[in-house]
């Protein structure tokens, strides 16, 4: 979370989780980024350039977390930004969230947007899960897969505490993600303590073992890039490495001082790393 954003939304008295997605939201739409919706769900497209770049949030996240990248990308690319089934604006609002849900949603969008021509599809954390198993069902839709910091294969988390507990579970969760040297406000470690419904457990209800990637990776066929941060705690390096050595020609790339994150973590690293892989 920007720091900003946070002491902003103690000054007014908002929860710092639901100022940061509006925060984030409007400097979507400030960006250029023009927002639409279908069959419940949202996204936001701008910018051009003969490629269209689709980017996917991950778990509790929103379409707006790209803002911190979108008003340089748009510059020489067509955007698309979608809020996943049950996160930001897109429907269900409650009850479990299926990955079958999420894809189809997905599917759906790229459908839209770019009917006639491959995308390069952009998946951070969950979102890179999902960008998996769109492409592994879709190849001839996918001209470039770009996987930040994915989850998706069968991995041990039992470090990660998930559904915190006390104070020192939602601290030690928090570095997991922003990295152990990161400045943790006391204010945040409350709203992650005192969040409820989050999209997380909505998922995990409705069940997520069959659609673990492991055994998918094999079909990705078209160019893959992993953009990985350092210091990733909840998908390490050792991660990384598994996942980069299960797809084909695909190459990994590590950026020192970002965590699970990279492109809010260090946005300009994230975008070098981008542009490099579209050459």
């Amino acid at each position: 979370m920007n720091l900003f954003t946070a002491l902003l939304a103690i000054f007014l008295g908002a929860n710092p989780l639901e100022a940061f997605e509006k925060t984030t939201r409007t400097a979507l739409r400030k960006s250029g980024m023009t927002r639409h919706s279908a069959d419940g769900v949202v996204w936001f497209t701008g910018g051009k350039g003969e490629r269209t770049v689709v980017l996917v949030h991950g778990v509790n996240d929103q379409a707006g977390t790209w803002s911190a990248v979108t008003p340089k990308l748009k510059k020489d690319f067509r955007l698309v930004a979608i809020d996943l089934p049950g996160h930001g604006e897109s429907e269900p609002k409650e009850g479990p969230l299926p990955m079958r849900s999420m894809i189809d949603a997905l599917a759906a969008v790229i459908d839209r947007e770019s009917p006639n021509a491959p995308v390069v599809l952009v998946g951070n954390s969950m979102g890179g899960w999902v960008s998996i198993l769109y492409a592994t069902e879709h190849p001839e839709r996918v001209a470039h897969l770009i996987l930040e910091d994915s989850s998706g294969m069968a991995w041990d988390l039992r470090h990660v505490p998930l559904f915190p507990k006390d104070r020192d579970e939602a601290l030690k969760l928090l570095r997991l993600v922003h990295g152990p040297d990161a400045k943790i406000p006391d204010f945040l470690i409350n709203a992650v303590l005192n969040a409820k419904d989050m999209p997380q457990k909505r998922v995990l209800e409705a069940g997520i073992l069959e659609w673990i990637v492991d055994a998918r990776l094999p079909k990705l066929t078209m160019p893959v890039t992993l953009i990985w941060g350092a210091n990733d705690g909840l998908l390490p390096l050792a991660y990384a490495n598994t996942l980069q050595s299960r797809i084909a020609g695909s190459k990994l790339n590590v950026i020192d001082k970002a965590a699970h994150i990279p492109h809010r973590q260090t946005p300009d690293e994230f975008l070098r790393l981008f542009r490099e892989a579209m050459q």
